[in-house]
């Protein structure tokens, strides 16, 4: 049993028992550093996620955000390891560690496996993500086709409000998409995702008649090859009479607040319409 399988590469103690080890074997494994222990009763293989080691040394398992990252979703940690565990355990967590609870349940129990599911981590995240980012974490889990809309919805049953948020997701291939989505719609702003323009392709964003926004994020849009491929988009766009805005993470991210103004500005002075319709207002 030299070679090691194991989901997440994290296993307990009384799993590798049961498929067949023995103790001594266990033993052999950590000496000849094929198997690690992380705390008393799991042990992990050199190719385990430092962030489920963390969550699982911790005294619980890699759950909520973290989870869901885990799983594929975009990453709205901000680099914090969310976990849950046995609502028995008490004490402070090290730094950088934040403890959850499953919106359903006050008196979770300790975690089976290393890794919440799906479903157990977007019903924690439900009950510890803001709005946002939990619309960053559905829309994300639709476009990778890692969840149905069913499947959200069976995992929040009897969730309060669960189809007035699942409502609000829509398409969007980045967090910073949805992001721009939520924050523009909340100032009641009408935009359309995911508009297909002939002779140019899908756009993120189309405002009215002819304002584009497209929305750059630190996943698809770096490198040579599709700067320049943005640039001649962008190009062909204009020569259409298009107006486009392209949005950079750091604008989304980090310096939303003077991003949305220039936006709105161009919103209320009617950018978004030709020429015959300019100075119709959003309200």
């Amino acid at each position: 049993m030299e070679e090691i399988v194991l989901p997440d590469h994290v296993v307990r103690t009384k799993e590798l028992l049961a498929a067949g080890w023995t103790r001594d074997g266990i033993r052999r494994a950590v000496e000849k550093g094929h198997l690690t222990r992380i705390r008393q009763g799991w042990y992990a293989t050199p190719l385990a996620d430092e962030r489920v080691l963390r969550a699982v040394r911790s005294g619980g398992a890699l759950a909520c955000a973290s989870a869901l990252a885990h799983h594929g979703a975009w990453d709205v940690t901000a680099g914090v390891v969310h976990t849950r565990m046995d609502h028995n355990r008490v004490g402070s967590l090290p730094a950088g560690l934040k403890r959850c609870q499953a919106w359903h349940s006050k008196l979770d129990v300790a975690p089976e496996q290393a890794v919440d599911d799906l479903a157990m981590a977007l019903r924690t995240a439900w009950n510890c993500l803001s709005l946002e980012g939990f619309l960053v974490v559905c829309d994300s889990l639709l476009h990778r086709n890692l969840m149905t809309r069913h499947e959200l919805s069976r995992a929040l049953r009897h969730a309060p409000g669960k189809e007035v948020v699942l409502d609000k997701t829509d398409r969007a291939e980045s967090g910073t998409e949805t992001m721009v989505r939520y924050r523009l719609r909340s100032r009641r702003v009408q935009l359309t995702p995911q508009v297909e323009i002939p002779g140019v392709g899908r756009v993120d964003f189309l405002v009215g008649e002819r304002l584009v926004i497209e929305v750059d994020s630190r996943e698809h849009h770096t490198g040579e090859e599709n700067y320049q491929k943005d640039r001649a988009r962008d190009l062909t766009l204009r020569a259409m009479g298009y107006i486009v805005v392209r949005l950079t993470y750091q604008q989304v991210v980090h310096d939303w607040p003077e991003t949305e103004r220039c936006l709105v500005a161009m919103i209320q002075r009617g950018d978004q319409w030709w020429g015959s319709r300019r100075g119709r207002k959003v309200a």
